[in-house]
């Protein structure tokens, strides 16, 4: 842990290895190992570097959560299996040699730079942190080359590939042909006659590299040739007939050549690494960096740990904090606590039962206060806020130390010495800073004559204050406790004890001070009855009224606790029964929406059906232009529109019958939008204007939406439109359609004006005028011939001065 100690502040690195092993931080270290992928990563992780200042810590925790969701996503991160490439790198830079392994892990190491440099480019936008620390990876393309080279020569088992080199490929087909000779050489000599009778046994072996056969040891002169072994009962020798000897030489020198070409190949590999050692250096630099960045994010996952809000004024609140190195082992038992000291909090003071959870809640303030330093994600709440102490000092367990002859209270004093000594020399250069320093006291000031003890750590006690340290104690000291309820900038807290039951329960309760509950846990592990009397008669009876009255305070502390858990529940089931009340509304309306869109899908269907219907009767009506048919034609489409007009969907807005002249309405068996020709007040029907039709629609059947929207005025009427207007005819004024197809083409005028006769016949108007112009003539003449022969009218005429006179012709309609 050298390389995390160096910045640790003034005086504390005299008991930084104190204040980790109290803390069990290397515990959670060791933990933190076994998520490393890689061995570089692992002594890394063992080694952890804290962060002093708040950006540094922030960074690191911001890096931590991004891995943990990169984790988790579709897209994981890379696998960090790399080796470990010190000791190469330092060959190959001085020139050495590297072997095909070695080569081997150097092409496996770039290849995961390779895949972890183009990871980073792809996850910029959601891990922007993690992708910067990436980007300090040598481009892919600088690495490929390299990479592509020992691939070419190396195989994935680590051999050398025969296609390495030309010449390698030679060297080894020429050895290749020379074994495959001597193997038939050998079959032979093993089936012939000569060697039928000198043979031990037929088969070939090979003895310092060149290939022998078993010979009886009692016939081994008759075949002349080099013993090269015997076996272990001298009954055999390993001959190699002269006959031989020529082809083993030729395989034993192709082999050699095979060997130096290899050795060659080798080391310009070797050259070529050695030249990119630096860069391979930083590379594996920044990957071990990110194989702890996810060793960290590995650990987060079974502490079900997230990210804390930081400060640097020395306020903790932590919600549900849990001990990291329980939550690990014991992760159903765990109980988890809130522990808070507020900006006006200095010292808090925690008190209770032996065994009840005092101890954890130190260790826990001060793995915390080393995990967020380090970047690690701590158990506890969203919500939940932690300070960064650049110094931490814990004294907690039994400082005897025998080789100095010190005895535990020695020990414990020497300490706090040294604590005081730091702490001082700080203020005495600059105004104590709040925030900077953490203590955490297990019982400080025991193991010697109980009033005296108390004396000193109250005087500690508030010294710290003064010197603004945030400090947590643990004490079965009365007085600290009085302290701590009377003093500014002071906190009782204590760990529950249910007296019912006789066991903790290893809640954290703060504001109220615990009583030691000593007798009954004496109790609870089998002492005497008698002896526990006695134990009460000699307590004083102040004293015994005070450990009454705290247990008494903790049984109704309890108690609203449970009450509050149990309205907490309520709450959130009422809150939930109103998100499933409101769920059921919304889906109602979804559903009323769905019917409605279903019911308007129907309308529409029949709508088609009807306008399909209508078409039919105005096809027949053209071919057969007559009253009689006219008239026909009208009583049918009244009947389509009864057809559908119940199915219309009831819908709100203004009243019908308020509405007149260009007001929007709506026909409800149609679900089609038109303007009110005429005032609904008074009649049964109304004329309504639907695009470029009119129709005639009963009130009851129509909507009002809008007042006076969307309507031309008089003086702005599009081209081509018609409208109703009055026609003064012997003093009496009647309703009349206007149709206005000046500048239009003769067949274009002539179907407007065919259409509106239809519509202007079947909806029973008496009169039509026709606005054609004057122009050539040609347009009057045409529209006039038609007129004639029309049987829907009875007369026509031009109008008069006040009418527009030949420009626009009086049409009278049959009744």
């Amino acid at each position: 842990m050298t390389e995390s100690r160096h910045n640790h502040e003034e005086g504390l690195s005299s008991f930084g290895d104190e204040t980790y092993h109290a803390l069990e931080w290397d515990r959670v270290l060791d933990t933190l190992a076994l998520g490393a992928q890689s061995a570089p990563g692992a002594i890394r992780c063992r080694a952890l570097t804290l962060e002093d200042t708040l950006e540094g810590a922030a960074a690191r925790l911001t890096e931590t959560s991004e891995m943990l969701v990169l984790r988790s996503s579709t897209d994981p991160f890379p696998s960090m299996r790399i080796p470990d490439l010190d000791d190469v790198l330092v060959r190959a830079s001085k020139g050495g040699a590297l072997d095909a392994l070695e080569l081997r892990d150097i092409a496996g190491f770039l290849r995961v730079a390779e895949d972890v440099a183009r990871y980073g480019l792809r996850h910029q936008a959601e891990a922007p942190s993690v992708a910067a620390i990436t980007a300090d990876l040598p481009a892919p393309r600088n690495l490929s080359e390299l990479r592509a080279d020992i691939e070419w020569v190396v195989d994935a088992d680590g051999t050398i590939k025969d296609s390495a080199s030309p010449e390698l490929r030679r060297l080894t087909q020429q050895v290749h042909d020379l074994k495959q000779a001597m193997r038939r050489r050998l079959e032979s000599i093993l089936q012939s006659h000569r060697y039928e009778d000198v043979l031990q046994e037929r088969y070939f072996a090979q003895r310092e590299g060149r290939y022998v056969v078993p010979i009886k040891t009692e016939k081994r002169g008759v075949i002349p040739g080099i013993v090269h072994d015997i076996s272990a009962s001298g009954a055999t020798v390993f001959l190699e007939p002269r006959e031989l000897v020529e082809l083993n030489n030729g395989i034993k020198v192709g082999e050699l050549a095979v060997e130096r070409e290899v050795r060659r190949i080798l080391q310009e590999l070797s050259i070529q690494v050695g030249a990119q050692a630096e860069t391979l250096r930083e590379a594996q630099a920044v990957l071990v960096r990110l194989d702890v960045i996810q060793a960290k994010a590995a650990l987060a996952v079974p502490l079900h740990a997230g990210p804390v809000h930081l400060n640097d004024c020395g306020r903790i609140r932590l919600r549900n904090a849990r001990h990291p190195l329980l939550a690990l082992s014991r992760p159903d038992e765990v109980v988890a606590n809130d522990v808070v000291l507020d900006d006006e909090t200095q010292v808090m003071v925690i008190s209770g039962a032996n065994t009840g959870g005092k101890t954890v809640t130190l260790k826990l303030v001060g793995l915390f206060a080393l995990m967020v330093r380090a970047g690690l994600l701590v158990p506890c709440e969203a919500g939940s806020e932690m300070a960064l102490f650049p110094s931490i000092y814990a004294d907690i367990g039994d400082a005897q130390d025998l080789a100095k002859d010190l005895s535990s209270f020695s020990s414990h004093v020497m300490c706090m010495i040294r604590l005081l000594d730091a702490v001082s020399a700080r203020s005495a250069v600059s105004r104590p800073e709040v925030g900077r320093w953490l203590v955490l006291l297990d019982e400080p000031m025991t193991s010697t004559d109980p009033a005296e003890g108390a004396a000193l750590a109250q005087a500690l006690l508030a010294r710290l204050a003064d010197l603004r340290v945030k400090a947590i104690v643990t004490t079965h000291y009365t007085e600290l406790k009085v302290l701590a309820q009377a003093s500014q900038g002071f906190v009782n807290a204590s760990v529950e004890f249910d007296v019912t039951r006789l066991a903790p329960t290893y809640r954290l309760i703060i504001g109220i001070p615990g009583g030691s509950s000593a007798i009954e846990i004496a109790g609870r592990l089998g002492l005497d009855e008698s002896l526990l009397e006695a134990a009460r008669d000699r307590l004083k009876t102040d004293e015994l009224a005070l450990e009454q009255l705290l247990s008494d305070v903790q049984s109704k502390q309890r108690r609203v606790t449970e009450d509050l858990l149990r309205a907490e529940s309520v709450r959130r089931e009422a809150e939930a029964a109103a998100r499933e009340a409101l769920e059921i509304t919304a889906r109602v309306r979804d559903s009323e929406a769905a019917d409605r869109r279903h019911a308007k899908k129907r309308i529409s269907e029949e709508l088609q059906r009807a306008r399909a219907a209508i078409q039919g009767v105005i096809d027949e009506l053209k071919t057969q232009r007559t009253v009689e048919k006219a008239k026909a034609a009208k009583a049918k489409l009244a009947s389509v529109e009864t057809d559908v007009s119940h199915m219309a969907p009831p819908q709100g807005g203004p009243p019908v019958e308020s509405l007149g002249v260009g007001d929007q309405v709506e026909v409800k068996a149609l679900g089609v939008r038109g303007v009110l020709l005429e005032a609904a007040a008074t009649k049964a029907r109304v004329r309504i204007r639907v695009g470029s039709a009119e129709m005639s629609v009963p009130v009851g059947d129509l909507l009002g939406l809008a007042r006076q929207s969307g309507t031309a005025s008089s003086t702005e009427r599009p081209q081509g439109s018609a409208v109703r207007s009055g026609w003064n005819r012997g003093g009496l004024a009647e309703p009349e359609v206007v149709v206005d197809v000046r500048g239009r083409a003769a067949d274009d005028a002539l179907d407007q004006v065919v259409a509106q006769l239809d519509s202007a016949a079947l909806g029973g108007a008496p009169y039509l005028r026709i606005i054609h112009g004057h122009g050539t003539g040609k347009l009057r003449a045409v529209l006039r011939d038609y007129l004639k022969a029309s049987p829907y009218v009875s007369g026509f005429r031009p109008g008069d001065r006040s009418e527009g006179g030949d420009g626009v012709t009086i049409v009278e309609l049959t009744r």
